[in-house]
């Protein structure tokens, strides 16, 4: 099989086993979802936002200054200090497409490992598969801490979400890293 094909084959058997693994960890393990809190009087709550005729978006408060000066930022300061603070995330009405939103997360992964089995494609024809699947793996800890991470530091997501999507980032690419590992291995004149 060429080098291209494998890439090819790498990425669909890869992104499939993510695709799997996010399974196991939502619907079995339960992370992530264990992580969030209900509110009380979710009915009220739901009415008192609806009152607010937010369209679909992502909202911050209390609101961050558009203006940074340092007036503007000690008087957001004093604001947030007391709280409550955070985010509301407004979705947008109608039935959840759950066939869509596992059509495109699996697409994602699909893609995810085929950049992961493109990179490991250029990797010397003499490193091992150990080698091969910790640079995969390491790419994915590497998108955790670029992303997941900084949402911790700026956004105050709190920790337990955070550490629970790192447990998923790692459990997802160990076992499609392996998989991406095993199939992409360059030949000797392939390095040629």
């Amino acid at each position: 099989m060429s080098l291209p094909v494998r890439i090819l084959v790498a990425g669909i058997v890869g992104g499939i086993l993510v695709f799997f693994m996010g399974f196991v960890e939502h619907e079995l393990l339960h992370w992530s979802e264990r992580t969030f809190s209900d509110i009380k009087q979710d009915a009220e709550f739901r009415e008192s936002v609806k009152g607010h005729e937010l369209s679909p978006g992502m909202y911050a408060f209390p609101q961050m200054p558009k203006d940074k000066s340092p007036a503007e930022m000690e008087r957001f300061t004093k604001e947030w200090k007391p709280g409550p603070g955070g985010f509301l995330i407004v979705a947008p009405p109608g039935d959840l497409n759950m066939g869509k939103m596992l059509g495109l997360e699996f697409l994602s992964n699909v893609i995810a490992a085929w950049i992961a089995a493109w990179i490991v494609s250029l990797i010397s024809a003499d490193k091992p598969f150990l080698w091969r699947w910790k640079v995969v793996v390491l790419m994915a800890i590497f998108g955790w801490v670029s992303l997941s991470a900084s949402n911790g530091i700026w956004y105050n997501f709190p920790w337990p979400f955070i550490r629970d999507d790192l447990l998923c980032t790692i459990l997802e690419w160990c076992v499609g890293g392996a998989a991406i590992a095993g199939i992409v291995v360059r030949k000797a004149k392939e390095d040629s």
